[in-house]
């Protein structure tokens, strides 16, 4: 009876990686509560919240916190109990060969993808029915604003490589022990894209929120494609990174100009035409150049 009962209970026990929507919903609140708790002990401790290194701090920390102490060691995501290091493996952040052609990888994804939509900015000038000239090329691009000492957005972009260990690291994996590729890259492309709703909760302006959302659920798409097409987190880290630093450099007139619906229906018809050409891109290049890539189809 004692043998029996005992069995019967290690059979209840309850493992976080064996309950995937469990797993994502308490991490999304865990994340949540302690970026709340890294913002109170900031102002606790005397940074201001207008300080320029605030915007790295608070998302950084709380993104350590989580994804290299709670889901490791309290949650033991995404493959159960196992060490740190298998942990990192699992997750493919310890994927870095062959290095040089992962690195020219998320680079070349980041051009071709900030190139994609720098093009909204000539088609609505043409739709206005103004001319293109050099005068304009030059006022529509704000490339030598983010390349000047002292700017901020090399900093603050830098939590967004955590996203990738988040989404593509952790839930992409964790989903697909139950998923096929294809349906747990869609998971989490969604739940990339509506993570992005907490940002209303630090008092960012809706129609931002709106955007990052909608870009989020599409190119969360390529995101997982890239990861999975690679087996290496590192090239879907430096093009998150830096679409992040040069994106509003890349767009600027179409982004100050264009209404709030234009901007929508521009997006809505540029974005998936931009992740379909970087998984063609992606799929070639990882042909040739990164021996072992697997074969992903999500279509």
């Amino acid at each position: 009876m004692g043998l029996n009962g005992s069995q019967s209970k290690l059979k209840r026990r309850f493992y976080f990686h064996q309950h995937h929507w469990i797993s994502l919903a308490m991490f999304c609140v865990v994340f949540i509560i302690l970026i709340v708790l890294v913002a109170v002990g900031a102002n606790w401790v005397g940074i201001p919240g207008d300080a320029h290194y605030r915007a790295f701090i608070t998302p950084t920390l709380a993104h350590i916190l989580t994804l290299f102490i709670i889901v490791p060691f309290i949650m033991k995501l995404p493959n159960g109990k196992t060490t740190f290091r298998k942990y990192l493996d699992n997750i493919r952040l310890t994927h870095f060969r062959p290095f040089i052609p992962l690195v020219l990888l998320g680079v070349s994804c980041s051009l071709i993808m900030l190139l994609l939509l720098s093009t909204n900015s000539f088609i609505y000038r043409l739709m206005e029915g103004m001319p293109l000239g050099l005068r304009f090329i030059q006022s529509a691009f704000k490339i030598k604003a983010v390349l000047r000492p002292g700017t901020r957005v090399w900093i603050d972009s830098f939590p967004s490589i955590f996203e990738e260990v988040f989404w593509r690291g952790v839930f992409l994996v964790l989903f697909m022990r139950k998923y096929t590729a294809k349906k747990s890259i869609f998971i989490t492309s969604l739940g990339f894209g509506l993570l992005h709703l907490i940002n209303l909760l630090f008092g960012a302006e809706p129609t931002f929120v709106l955007k990052q959302v909608l870009m989020g659920c599409i190119m969360g798409i390529f995101y997982g494609y890239i990861v999975l097409k690679s087996n290496s987190l590192i090239p879907a880290m430096i093009f998150h990174y830096l679409v992040n630093v040069f994106i509003y450099s890349f767009t600027y007139y179409f982004s100050t100009h264009a209404p709030t619906g234009t901007y929508f229906l521009y997006m809505l018809v540029c974005l998936p035409v931009t992740t379909t050409l970087l998984i063609l891109w992606v799929e070639y290049f990882c042909t040739r150049w990164i021996s072992g890539s697997q074969n992903i189809k999500i279509c």
